[in-house]
């Protein structure tokens, strides 16, 4: 290279030496025959030629991909980019789908309204034990009908989901996890029902809640038991900071002291929760967005 090159005034970049030019454009011919129509076919993309970044486009451009309708995000990826976890640069006129799906059980008479009609979410919950809402259906739907819930609970953990005895006309939603989308999506076209959420005591559950609300609009209220108090022997060790307190539970207050966390699972054989859980919703208008500091940092 050093017949071709020499460093230039600004520390760190290289300039052609005067009279180099046809040889290095020869040169770069011999290792990459291509070159120059690769340049001209990422500049008629509006990609940048000296961008590395854009030189992971051209297979999907010398490809000719149109792909129609609906495409699961990696494969568009994967198609275009150095691998699905890489985003593509292209454009696309498909739509894009992470292709999630929420997991559910209402005990009221709500429907999804389906292109082929409404489908009955009471049903589905009652033959199999719960529903479950894929986003590519999602996207065909035009929202809930017939009897609305008036309350929506997001739960952290599979086994509240499946277990969990809910007062009336509740719907409970599973995010796993930071998984929220989709629970997100369905929440936002039910704006009439209270929502609270009920994870981990800890702060990871909160963050979830904080992350809902955030994406919803909504003031955030994470629920926690009355009786949670009871239950602080049996605490485990946080293995993560507490960083959104002060709240007004005392059981919070206490675990975020001390660097515990207590398992939503606990709870949930208590013969006290049904009637807890349907007071705390009772109570909603007033004590909403009561447990988090509003300095809490979004994940």
């Amino acid at each position: 290279m050093a017949q071709w090159v020499e460093p230039a005034r600004r520390p760190g970049y290289w300039k052609v030496r005067p009279g180099a030019t046809t040889g290095l454009h020869t040169r770069i011919t011999e290792l990459s025959p291509s070159w120059e129509a690769d340049a001209q076919l990422l500049r008629t993309n509006s990609l940048d030629p000296l961008d590395p970044r854009s030189h992971q486009a051209l297979a999907g451009l010398k490809a000719s991909h149109t792909p129609v309708g609906q495409l699961h995000r990696k494969t568009w990826n994967s198609a275009t980019a150095a691998g699905s976890k890489q985003a593509s640069r292209l454009p696309t006129t498909a739509q894009l789908t992470d292709d999630w799906a929420v997991r559910g059980r209402v005990n009221c008479a709500t429907t999804l309204i389906s292109p082929l009609g409404p489908v009955d979410l009471l049903a589905l919950t009652q033959a199999l034990s719960e529903f479950s809402v894929p986003q590519r259906g999602w996207l065909a739907a035009s929202g809930f009908g017939g009897v609305l819930p008036r309350h929506v609970l997001t739960v952290e953990n599979l086994s509240p989901l499946v277990d969990l005895t809910l007062p009336a006309d509740t719907m409970v939603l599973f995010c796993q996890g930071a998984a929220v989308e989709g629970a997100v999506q369905l929440l936002q076209e039910l704006p009439g029902a209270a929502w609270m959420h009920f994870g981990d005591l800890d702060a990871a559950g909160v963050q979830i809640a904080a992350r809902i609300a955030h994406l919803t609009g909504r003031s955030p209220y994470v629920y926690v038991p009355t009786f949670a108090g009871d239950y602080l022997g049996r605490k485990l060790r946080s293995k993560q900071a507490w960083n959104c307190s002060p709240f007004d539970s005392a059981t919070l207050k206490t675990l975020s002291a001390g660097s515990a966390w207590l398992e939503q699972e606990i709870f949930i054989l208590d013969e006290r929760l049904l009637e807890d859980i349907a007071s705390a919703f009772a109570m909603l208008p007033e004590r909403n967005a009561t447990f988090l500091n509003t300095s809490l940092r979004m994940p």
